[in-house]
């Protein structure tokens, strides 16, 4: 009769542990770091990081930038002490000093406005842009602007040209004209838009190297006021500030794309530089009912703009 041989102490450690390891097969091998570097304690910075902790399949380590060049680099030191896989960074400064700190550490960047004047893209570098097509806004102005058909854009050719182009094509497809208004210099912005005067219907606000700055936003919203134009905003703050409505980057869903942005580099081995900025996912309709009712639009506004969201699963937010 064969007896069952005995297993005990330490011996039965080990196959325990070699049966789970067995089973588990990833359970031995360390998950890959990454760190996160926050530019301000925001809201929406610490919505970013929470999509992104949740997607990413990593480690995930947080650091908030501290202020100045020299705390900048004492940010980035203790980041680079940590010998991270990869470094997403939120904002324009944690992503302008990463980028700057780093050559051989692959770089996500988020919530980082016109980013093209940052010099963010390269061979180690990609990320999440807050701007799309404009074929949402598009989409957007149909439904909510019914009397508008011709609307106005600020950009710079040398930069935009391919972007107005594309944007000209949805356009039209969606029964509107799009009327550049073109720049080479902000200081050229009065100009433009004065010769813009009964040419355009409603403006929007685009993401342009020469145009992508505060005081051509405030000049611009300003006209629209004096012209009783409707404007297409950017950003919350926009809205705030008068444009009617923006289609604003969702900070959760692009947290979560950019997790999924890291999960292809990290443990694909995709090369950043092949990846190309994406647009964002998600997105949010902000609307300005006092700037509506201002403007004279249509009582329904409110109801058509919660309707459209609704067709377009985006979450509203209202500011009077």
């Amino acid at each position: 009769m064969l007896r069952r041989p005995e297993v005990t102490g330490g011996r039965a450690r080990r196959l325990a542990l070699a049966l789970s390891m067995a089973l588990l097969p990833g359970l031995g091998h360390a998950r890959p770091r990454v760190v996160v570097v926050r530019s301000a304690e925001l809201g929406p910075y610490a919505q970013v990081m929470a999509g992104f902790s949740a997607e990413v399949k990593a480690d995930v380590g947080d650091v908030l930038l501290e202020e100045g060049a020299d705390g900048a680099e004492r940010t980035l030191k203790k980041v680079a002490e940590q010998s991270p896989a990869l470094v997403l960074a939120i904002g324009p400064a944690g992503a302008v000093a990463a980028r700057k700190r780093f050559s051989d550490v692959p770089i996500v960047f988020a919530m980082v406005p016109y980013f093209q004047k940052y010099d963010l893209e390269g061979a180690n570098t990609t990320g999440i842009a807050l701007t799309s097509d404009l074929s949402l806004e598009l989409t957007a102005a149909r439904a909510l602007l019914p009397r508008v058909k011709r609307v106005g854009v600020v950009v710079d050719p040398r930069y935009s040209r391919a972007f107005v182009d594309e944007a000209a094509q949805l356009a039209r497809a969606r029964g509107l004209t799009l009327v550049p208004i073109e720049i080479d210099a902000p200081a050229k912005l009065d100009k433009a838009l004065a010769g813009a005067r009964g040419r355009v219907d409603a403006l929007a606000v685009v993401s342009d190297k020469t145009v992508g700055n505060a005081a051509v936003v405030e000049r611009l919203l300003a006209f629209a006021r004096d012209e009783a134009l409707p404007v297409i905003g950017l950003a919350p703050g926009q809205v705030k500030q008068g444009a009617v409505f923006a289609l604003v980057a969702a900070p959760l869903a692009i947290g979560l794309q950019a997790g999924r942005v890291a999960n292809r580099i990290v443990n694909e081995k995709v090369d950043p530089g092949a990846l190309a900025v994406a647009p964002p996912e998600g997105a949010e309709l902000h609307v300005n009912l006092g700037a509506a009712t201002r403007l004279g639009l249509s009582e329904r506004f409110s109801a058509d703009a919660l309707v459209f969201a609704a067709r377009q699963g985006l979450a509203v937010k209202a500011v009077e």
